[in-house]
């Protein structure tokens, strides 16, 4: 993985915004911080897609979906913290009402998050592009997924999926709860979370 360079990209083009809020946070803070917390949180969540899809890819060439899902189980957790360490300063996490690994359950606040989205959706038929949070010292920034195609391999109804996918995700993940999605289904988040003074920082 190469350096991200986050806080430069997120300092850029920043002094031209005013003072004002946004729709898709808690709590009201002036354009440019929101264009900071944007930066960082798109940069990291689009790192770690990169690199989550890459290993699946390469999963599912070389081992096929069962082993795939091995493959995922021992290495998912792993990436995300390197993700998190090659930007510096910030914490990544995936999560979800219906999470898969228990590591993945969301806290008080990404249940917020979550809920925030899936109310959205309900009401305007589309999910907002990103939400804010202020929390405990830091700015949580929330990206929202989508199921796509690949995903029905193993997040798909278990009556349409490989018999022996099915028997691995119950050997693996016996309190799964990350199937019976469709194509376009909001899947969750990804929540990066930048500690206060990193951004303000970067906001002078």
């Amino acid at each position: 993985m190469k350096k991200a360079g986050v806080a430069l990209l997120a300092v850029a083009g920043v002094l031209m915004f005013g003072c004002g809020k946004t729709q898709y946070a808690n709590v009201d803070m002036p354009p440019k911080r929101v264009k900071v917390i944007k930066d960082f949180g798109e940069d990291a969540s689009k790192m770690l897609l990169k690199e989550l899809k890459k290993e699946l890819k390469t999963a599912l060439k070389t081992k096929g979906p069962v082993g795939a899902i091995e493959v995922c189980s021992r290495k998912a957790q792993a990436i995300t913290q390197e993700v998190a360490e090659e930007i510096g300063d910030i914490q990544i996490k995936r999560t979800s009402f219906k999470y898969r690994n228990p590591n993945n359950k969301p806290d008080e606040y990404e249940a917020q998050a979550l809920k925030f989205f899936e109310e959205t959706l309900k009401k305007t038929g589309k999910l907002p592009p990103y939400y804010i949070q202020k929390v405990d010292g830091e700015y949580r920034y929330y990206k929202p997924l989508k199921v796509q195609p690949v995903c029905l391999t193993c997040h798909g109804d278990p009556k349409h999926m490989d018999p022996k996918v099915v028997e691995k995700l119950k050997e693996l993940y016996p309190e799964d709860k990350a199937t019976g999605y469709k194509v376009g289904d909001f899947r969750g988040v990804i929540r990066v979370s930048i500690p206060e003074d990193v951004i303000k920082k970067s906001c002078l």
